[in-house]
C-alpha cells in the first residue's frame, strides 16, 4: 500500500533531518520519477488547500515540512492510491455485504479499467470458492452471489478479520462506512460478557474480537432479511450449556438492537463460543470426546521419551492439553479460524521441540481426521515447553498483572517464564479489554503485556514483552527494579532435616505450611500414593455373561452396580444413554467394548467403574456391535484416566473379548485384570 509507505519514508525523514530522493522513492515504488513528481504535486494541492505547508522539492529532493498535515492528507480517501491487493479485498467485502457486483459500477467507483475488474474478479471467485460460493451471471444486473447464508457468514468474518488485522486504512474506512457505522459494539460488548459471567469462562482476546465481528455481521444481515434456516449439530449445540446461557442473555441483545434472533441464530453463535480459546483451564465442553484423553494422554508419553526431563506425571499439562486442543479440533472441523500466528518465534526458539510435538501429534490427528496448522502446533510447544520448566522457578514483591492476547497457553507460559527468573507476585493473567476494569479493582505495581497498550491510559507502569522472554526483555523487566529469584529447595530434603532435629513433627501439617511458607522455591518431591485399577473396580462391579433385550437394558443394568455402591444417582444412567444415542460411535474404543459415561451434574459421588459383558452382541444406535459394557463415572473429571487408559488398551490388545467370554465369575475378571496389570 503506497501511501503508508511513504508515510513510513518521511517520517523516518523527518525524524532524522534528512531531505528524500525522488530517485530513491521512484525505485521504492516501482515507478517513474516522473510519476513520484505527480504525486506529490497533487499532495501539495491538496495541503495548500487544507492551510499545510507544501513539500518543497529542488535539485531532485524532497524536503518535508509539516508531517502530521501530509498524514490527514494520505490518509484521506480521496488521495487514498490503493493496491491491486486492497481493491481485491475491497471487492470480496462489498459482494459478501451486497450479494452482487456490477463491472461496470466497480469500474468508475475505483477508476479502473473493466479489464482490471476483470482480473481482480478472479481472484474473488477464488477466495469464494474456499467457502463453496459462487457468482453467477444475473441479465442486466450483473454477477450475483449464490450459497449457503452460514458459508456467506463465515467468508465475511474471514475478510473482516483480515482488514481489522491490516494496515489499510482505506480498508478499515470502508468496513467503518459499510458495517461498523450501521452496528453499534455497546450492546454486543454488554451481550457477550454477561454470557461469559453465565459460562463462568474469559475467553481470549482474539476470541472477543472474533465473536463481536460475527456478531455485527448477524445484525446486519438480519436487518437486511437473510437468516440462517438450519445448522449442523443442532440437536448436539442446542443441549449445551453454553446455548442456555446464550439464550438466558438473549434479551440484552434483542431489546438493544430492536431485532428478534430464531433459534438457529443463536445456534450458531454457539458454534463460536464453543470455539473460543478460554482461561478456564478446568472447563472442558467436549467430556464425551474421551478417546482425545486417550490419545492426549499418549502423546505425553511418547513426548516424555524424547526428552531428558520427566513430565509424565504432570497434571497441569494435560489440563491444558486438554483444554486447548478440544476446542481446535472443534474450530478445525467447524472451519472455525483463530489466526494469531507464533510459528516462527517458536521454530526459531525451539526447533527441537517443534519436530518433537510435530511427530506426536499424528496419532491424534489420524484419530480425529483433522491436520494441525504448524500455528496450532507451535501453541502445544509453548504447553511442552511450559511443562519442562515446570520445576525451575519463582524485600516485597511486586504485584503484576498480565495482559495477554493469545489463549491460555501461551499466557500460562510466559507467566511461568517470569515466575522462573523474578520474585513477583502475579495477580490474574486476562485479556486486552478487562483491563481497565482489573487494574481500577487490583492493587497492581506493574503491567506485563505481549500487545500494544497506549501507556497513558494505564495508570501504572507497563512493559511489553515477547512471549518467549528473551535477554532484552529481561533487561526490561528488571529495569523496573524487580529482582531475580534465588534456587529452589527440596522439600524432601527440607523435611528430613525438621526430622532429625526435632523430637515429634507433624509431617503433614509440616509440608502444607512448609508449601504456603516457599511457594515457588519449594520442589515438592515426596512420592504420594496413586489410586489403583482396582481402587475403582471391585468383583461386586462386575457381570459375567448376562442376557439383556437391548443396549439401554445393559447401560442400565450396569449402571445399578454403582448404583448399588453408592458411586451415582439414577439420573447418571439416563444422562449416559442418552449420551450413546449422540456419541455411540465414539464410547466404543476396543473390539465390542463400549465405555458409557455422562457429564457430572450433580450425580456422581465418587470415581467408579462397573463391567457387563453379554452372552451374546447386541446393536448400539450408530450401528457397532458390542459385548461388553465399562460405565464409569468421574468425580473431578480426571480421577478416572489412569484407569480408563488402561482398560481401552487392554480392551485393545489380541484376543482379549475371547478370553474374556471363557470367563464365568466376576472374581476371575479382576483375577484378569491383576494379571494384566500386576503392580
Amino acid at each position: 500500500m503506497w501511501s503508508l509507505k511513504l508515510l513510513e519514508i518521511f517520517e523516518s525523514t523527518k525524524k532524522n533531518g534528512k531531505t528524500i530522493s525522488i530517485k530513491d522513492l521512484a525505485e521504492e515504488f516501482n515507478v517513474s520519477q516522473r510519476s513520484i513528481r505527480y504525486e506529490v504535486e497533487k499532495l501539495n494541492e491538496c495541503l495548500v488547500e487544507n492551510g499545510y505547508q507544501e513539500i518543497e522539492s529542488a535539485k531532485g529532493n524532497l524536503k518535508i515540512g509539516n508531517l502530521g498535515g501530509i498524514r490527514n492528507i494520505l490518509e484521506a480517501e480521496e488521495l487514498y492510491n490503493i493496491s491491486s491487493e486492497e481493491r481485491e479485498n475491497y471487492l470480496i467485502l462489498k459482494t459478501l455485504l451486497d450479494r452482487e457486483i456490477n463491472q461496470r459500477e466497480i469500474s468508475e467507483e475505483l477508476d479502473i479499467s473493466k479489464t482490471t475488474v476483470k482480473g481482480h474478479l478472479k481472484e474473488v471467485k477464488l477466495f469464494l470458492e474456499r467457502y463453496n460460493l459462487t457468482l453467477e451471471i444475473q441479465y442486466r444486473k450483473g454477477l450475483e452471489l449464490k450459497g449457503k447464508e452460514e458459508e456467506i457468514r463465515g467468508a465475511l468474518l474471514k475478510i473482516l478479520n483480515t482488514i481489522s488485522r491490516g494496515s489499510s486504512v482505506y480498508l478499515k474506512n470502508k468496513v467503518k462506512e459499510l458495517i461498523l457505522s450501521k452496528i453499534d459494539a455497546i450492546g454486543i460488548k454488554r451481550f457477550i460478557n454477561y454470557c461469559q459471567k453465565l459460562m463462568e469462562i474469559i475467553i481470549s482476546d482474539e476470541a472477543h474480537d472474533i465473536i463481536l465481528n460475527y456478531l455485527k455481521i448477524s445484525l446486519y444481515m438480519n436487518k437486511k432479511g437473510y437468516t440462517i434456516e438450519s445448522i449442523k449439530n443442532e440437536k448436539f449445540l442446542s443441549e449445551t450449556k453454553e446455548y442456555r446461557c446464550i439464550q438466558k442473555g438473549s434479551p440484552i441483545l434483542e431489546e438493544w438492537y430492536e431485532i428478534e434472533f430464531s433459534k438457529f441464530e443463536y445456534l450458531k453463535l454457539t458454534d463460536y463460543f464453543l470455539g473460543s480459546n478460554t482461561y478456564n483451564l478446568n472447563y472442558s465442553y467436549y467430556d464425551n470426546w474421551v478417546e482425545i484423553e486417550v490419545v492426549v494422554k499418549d502423546m505425553i508419553q511418547e513426548f516424555n521419551e524424547k526428552i531428558e526431563e520427566d513430565i509424565s506425571q504432570d497434571k497441569v499439562l494435560l489440563e491444558g492439553l486438554l483444554n486447548h486442543i478440544k476446542p481446535t479440533i472443534y474450530r478445525i472441523k467447524n472451519h472455525i479460524e483463530l489466526e494469531n500466528s507464533i510459528y516462527k518465534e517458536v521454530l526459531e526458539s525451539y526447533p527441537h521441540l517443534f519436530e518433537i510435538v510435530q511427530c506426536v501429534i499424528k496419532k491424534l490427528e489420524k484419530s480425529m481426521g483433522v491436520k494441525f496448522t504448524e500455528d496450532e502446533i507451535s501453541f502445544l510447544v509453548i504447553h511442552f515447553k511450559a511443562a519442562m520448566d515446570r520445576n525451575t522457578v519463582r524485600s516485597k514483591k511486586q504485584r503484576v498483572l498480565l495482559v495477554c492476547g493469545s489463549g491460555y497457553g501461551t499466557s500460562k507460559l510466559l507467566a511461568q517464564q517470569i515466575k522462573q527468573y523474578y520474585d513477583v507476585d502475579i495477580v490474574d493473567i486476562i485479556p486486552k479489554y478487562m483491563l481497565e476494569k482489573v487494574i481500577s479493582k487490583e492493587s497492581i505495581d506493574l503491567v506485563i503485556t505481549t500487545m500494544d497498550i497506549e501507556k497513558d491510559t494505564v495508570p501504572k507502569p507497563v512493559i511489553k514483552l515477547n512471549a518467549i522472554l528473551n535477554e532484552n526483555d529481561k533487561v526490561k523487566i528488571e529495569s523496573h527494579g524487580v529482582l531475580r529469584n534465588n534456587k529452589k529447595v527440596s522439600m524432601k530434603s527440607l523435611v528430613e532435616v525438621i526430622r532429625q532435629n526435632c523430637k515429634e513433627v507433624d509431617e503433614k501439617s509440616l509440608k502444607k505450611e512448609l508449601k504456603v511458607l516457599l511457594e515457588e522455591f519449594l520442589i515438592d518431591d515426596i512420592f504420594h500414593k496413586k489410586n489403583t485399577i482396582f481402587d475403582y473396580l471391585r468383583s461386586d462391579r462386575v457381570l459375567i455373561n448376562e442376557r439383556v433385550k437391548d443396549w439401554k437394558e445393559a447401560v442400565k443394568k450396569t449402571g445399578d452396580l454403582l448404583i448399588k455402591s453408592g458411586s451415582i444417582e439414577e439420573s447418571y444412567i439416563k444422562n449416559s444413554i442418552k449420551t450413546i444415542e449422540e456419541f455411540g460411535g465414539y464410547m466404543v474404543l476396543g473390539p465390542q467394548v463400549v465405555f458409557p459415561h455422562a457429564r457430572t451434574k450433580g450425580d456422581v459421588n465418587e470415581t467408579a467403574f462397573a463391567v457387563l459383558t453379554l452372552e451374546n452382541s447386541i446393536e448400539l444406535p450408530s450401528g457397532e456391535e458390542v459385548s461388553m459394557f465399562i460405565l464409569f463415572s468421574s468425580k473431578d473429571n480426571k480421577e478416572h484416566l489412569d484407569t480408563f487408559m488402561k482398560l481401552v488398551d487392554m480392551s485393545n490388545r489380541d484376543g482379549f473379548i475371547e478370553n474374556v467370554k471363557k470367563l464365568k465369575k466376576s472374581d476371575e475378571f479382576i483375577k484378569l485384570l491383576k494379571r494384566e496389570f500386576p503392580n
